[in-house]
């Protein structure tokens, strides 16, 4: 059965975007400096371990509405080539590409099937703050994968907010460093009591 992965990359300070994320800046201004570790993948075989293991396990992608708006210009295609779930408030058509789709969504619970489903036995990757913190908060991701970068952005947009106030309790699977990021692995707990 399909893993849900969270798998983001984050300043030291929260961050997963610069500020002002618009076309103009997909990753907000500064954001690019985050994924300095993909662009150094051919210098350090952790990093370009870690990108493979991503792009041959992906089975399915769900992501929000503005992740797809900023990024399927930079893709011109899907972000990876699997069917994509685009979870939105305001749906388009299903949008065919060369390597994949975009289906438009608008329920957590509905992406969360269909990505499953199209995932078969390898995984769904979540991409973007919003559609984490909703999977989050309805107990729906198995993994949270954070690649750390040694920089603090100061602002932009925060992987772990909204998520109320129940705790989520997690088990650290891996911690794995490279010259460009820290790579950490987390299962989320659904034995453990909220709180506790």
């Amino acid at each position: 059965m399909a893993r849900i992965l969270l798998d983001v990359t984050m300043s030291l300070d929260g961050f997963m975007a610069g500020p002002n994320v618009s076309v103009e800046h997909p990753m907000g201004e500064g954001g690019l400096r985050l994924h300095k570790w993909i662009f150094h993948t051919s210098t350090s075989e952790v990093d370009a371990e870690i990108e493979r293991e991503m792009s041959e396990t992906t089975g399915a992608v769900v992501l929000g509405r503005r992740t797809f708006d900023v990024g399927v210009n930079v893709w011109n295609d899907t972000p990876y080539p699997v069917p994509c779930f685009v979870l939105t408030h305001d749906p388009l058509a299903e949008r065919v590409e060369k390597s994949g789709t975009f289906t438009f969504v608008t329920d957590v619970r509905d992406a969360y099937d269909r990505a499953t489903a199209a995932a078969g036995e390898r995984d769904v990757r979540l991409m973007g703050a919003e559609v984490g913190q909703h999977f989050l908060t309805a107990g729906l991701v198995d993994e949270i994968r954070l690649q750390l970068a040694p920089v603090l952005l100061g602002a932009g947009r925060r992987l772990f907010e909204h998520l109320g106030e129940e705790h989520i309790e997690l088990e650290r699977l891996a911690v794995v460093e490279s010259p460009h990021v820290t790579h950490l692995r987390y299962r989320v707990r659904r034995d453990a009591a909220p709180g506790s």
